[in-house]
């Protein structure tokens, strides 16, 4: 006798422009890219769309979008000049299509070991890779935590890896937010959540959608628009782009860059 399971799966997604309980507001297209801009109470959500990172002049234009968009969340919390900044990767570096937290702080350019020799006028950057719950031992809420308690931080920086409920996302979106976020949600492996609510600190989060659940494809396949499917007992799978490889790397570069040139 074999017994075949099904199991209830509600569709799972990261991004404000899947999000139909989310406010719209007016963006804007730069060059070939499109910015999109939702809210929801007092927090903002800025979709960034893009295409052929290949290209030195997209990488460029897309450096100008974020670099600028992260500015308009530190001026709306009117940090101080002299701020101190974490910078925190989430994710996992063995994992290729969850690493790129940890890739695009490891080119973070940190200053804080400055303090201990020169008075620095402009803002201070602390970087941190807390790693996966496995490996570390602790939840990543409570090493930054920790951290904000310590280096006295009055904003902290979040890169990590985003789940798309669609193909058309994959690759081709920057995320940038001042909401928060809980790590392992993308898997429902969910941990504490990092915010302002929770740290009593503002919490920017830049994310790209680089995952997407075998369901979700199907669903797109077929055309079944309903929030619920069904699926067999191990048919669950979260998969990358067979370039995700290539498309961390770049990406990490665009992201790190613009975050150096946003916090100094």
């Amino acid at each position: 006798i074999v017994i075949i399971m099904d199991y209830e799966y509600k569709i799972r997604t990261d991004l404000a422009i899947q999000n139909k309980n989310l406010n719209k507001c007016r963006g804007y297209k730069y060059k070939e890219i499109i910015v999109k801009k939702f809210y929801q109470n007092k927090f903002n959500f800025t979709n960034i769309l893009f295409n052929n990172i290949e290209l030195k002049e997209n990488k460029a234009n897309l450096k100008t979008i974020v670099v600028k968009e992260i500015n308009s969340l530190l001026k709306k919390y009117q940090l101080k000049r002299d701020a101190n900044i974490l910078v925190v990767g989430l994710g996992n570096k063995n994992i290729v299509g969850d690493s790129l937290g940890v890739k695009t702080v490891s080119k973070v350019t940190a200053t804080g070991y400055l303090k201990e020799f020169v008075n620095i006028k402009t803002s201070t950057i602390y970087t941190f890779m807390p790693g996966v719950f496995q490996d570390a031992g602790y939840m990543a809420f409570r090493g930054v935590k920790a951290l904000v308690k310590e280096l006295k931080i009055d904003l902290v920086l979040i890169t990590d890896s985003l789940i798309s409920d669609s193909i058309e996302y994959l690759n081709k979106l920057i995320q940038i937010s001042d909401i928060g976020i809980t790590p392992g949600s993308g898997i429902c492996n969910y941990q504490e959540e990092i915010s302002l609510k929770t740290l009593k600190v503002p919490v920017i989060v830049v994310g790209v959608p680089t995952a997407i659940e075998a369901s979700s494809i199907i669903r797109d396949v077929l055309n079944v628009y309903e929030e619920n499917i069904r699926f067999k007992d191990g048919y669950d799978l979260i998969v990358s782009k067979k370039d995700i490889d290539i498309f961390v790397n770049d990406i990490s570069v665009i992201l790190s860059e613009s975050i150096n040139e946003a916090l100094k």
